[in-house]
């Protein structure tokens, strides 16, 4: 009896190695089959799929296959392409960028490409980071990108110069006619909605922006808008998706400037407010990732007053396109929403009352995409008004001023693009 066992146990201990053995090499093959999947699945996928040409997610154009040349190559422009394109076309992209939020998010960070995820569902973009390099200091494929913290002192200084002598050349050429210059500067969200940003979040450097700001500017032609703007920062007068004000957020900019401007602005109760989209993400929803959080409300205020302007948009090839009143309701089933104010972002728009004539007055107003939202209510105190946006306006500035003869002119860049450009120097130029 014992001998039978003792061979029972040994045929057991004998086959044992042999299923584990078997066991094992399925594991190893399994493990070997995934990881093969995980490297060729993903990188047969990327050359099959044809090339995006945009993210409407992110509001941008994406890297294509760049163009191989010895010169290139030598350069190092080539491979820095070639690192982007990868990047931008990458399978599965914003499912990846997503996951890496929500898992951030998990263990409390709260930030993702200097996108802060802050209270109350806002997203607020951080501008303290900067370029280690100088502008004169980076390669072709460096190039873009943040600055550094002194090349945005020094862009803030030459702005405030620009607009200076501006309005001082408007005095002179026109003594008679007294045009008014007013200049106005949009404040970040993160100047105005600190309330919001998490607790000990540094804002120093922020603040330094506005102190350049005071420092170089004329006091006898700036409203200070972050001063009217910073008490109301309970009230929803920034998007919480985007970088922009809301309408109502411009509607107290237009309320604000008003004793400055000279213009008896109306109140909220004369306007008709229509609520046009409940679903609008902006491109701080892109950059963030975030994507438990809720889409903001558009709304247009409307009044009497203006219900007979039209708005002529001039395009390139000298073709106009003609919007009723100030909206193009077509932009709202795109991604990007905010260009149904004024039609977008375009080198220069005319708003003029068709019947009405109640002021006989006219009105230039130089401003960025903040002053798409803000133009309907200037419209409530002026017949006629010319917005140009100097990044994309090229024609001689004073000899527009020449022919329009307008009573007053309104400069209105955020701070955003006043730190990081510079083409208000084209205000300079005879």
């Amino acid at each position: 009896m014992n001998k039978q066992n003792n061979t029972t146990d040994y045929m057991k201990m004998s086959i044992d190695p042999i299923i584990e053995s078997g066991i094992n090499r399925r594991s190893d093959v399994m493990i070997i089959i995934i990881f093969l999947c995980l490297i060729f699945v993903p990188a047969i996928i990327f050359w099959v799929m044809p090339d995006k040409k945009s993210s409407e997610e992110e509001n941008r154009a994406l890297q294509q296959m760049p163009a191989f040349s010895a010169d290139n190559f030598i350069s190092g422009k080539f491979t820095g392409s070639m690192a982007k394109y990868y990047a931008d076309q990458f399978p599965l992209r914003n499912a990846f960028i997503n996951a890496k939020t929500i898992f951030s998010y998990a263990f409390l960070i709260n930030e993702n490409k200097g996108t802060v995820i802050a209270k109350d569902g806002y997203l607020i973009q951080r501008y303290d980071k900067y370029s280690e390099k100088s502008i004169a200091e980076k390669s072709s494929s460096e190039l873009g990108g943040d600055l550094t913290f002194s090349e945005n002192m020094k862009n803030i200084k030459n702005n405030c110069g620009y607009v200076n002598t501006f309005a001082e050349n408007i005095k002179n050429m026109y003594p008679e006619k007294n045009i008014t210059v007013t200049f106005a500067v949009p404040p970040r969200k993160i100047d105005v909605m600190t309330n919001k940003l998490p607790m000990f979040f540094p804002i120093e450097r922020h603040e330094k922006y506005f102190e350049e700001l005071y420092k170089y500017i004329d006091n006898d032609i700036y409203f200070d808008l972050l001063n009217a703007l910073k008490p109301k920062n309970d009230e929803y007068i920034y998007y919480k998706t985007d970088h922009h004000w809301t309408t109502l957020g411009a509607f107290y900019a237009y309320s604000s400037i008003s004793e400055t401007m000279g213009y008896e602005a109306l109140s909220k109760e004369d306007y008709t407010i229509e609520t046009v989209s409940e679903d609008f993400y902006g491109v701080l929803y892109s950059k963030a990732g975030a994507k438990w959080i809720e889409p903001d409300t558009i709304e247009y205020y409307k009044s009497e007053s203006t219900s007979y302007f039209a708005t002529k948009i001039h395009g390139a090839n000298n073709k106009t396109t003609t919007l009723q009143e100030f909206y193009d309701r077509e932009k709202l089933e795109t991604k990007d929403k905010y260009s149904s104010f004024l039609g977008g972002i375009n080198s220069r728009i005319t708003l003029s009352n068709m019947i009405l004539s109640r002021y006989n007055t006219k009105l230039l107003l130089i401003a960025d995409s903040f002053g798409q939202s803000l133009a309907p209510f200037l419209a409530c105190n002026y017949d006629y008004i010319e917005v140009i946006d100097t990044r994309f306006f090229n024609d001689n500035i004073y000899d527009f001023i020449e022919n329009l003869e307008p009573d007053n002119i309104l400069i209105l860049v955020n701070m955003e693009n006043l730190s990081t450009q510079d083409n208000l120097k084209k205000l300079t130029q005879k």
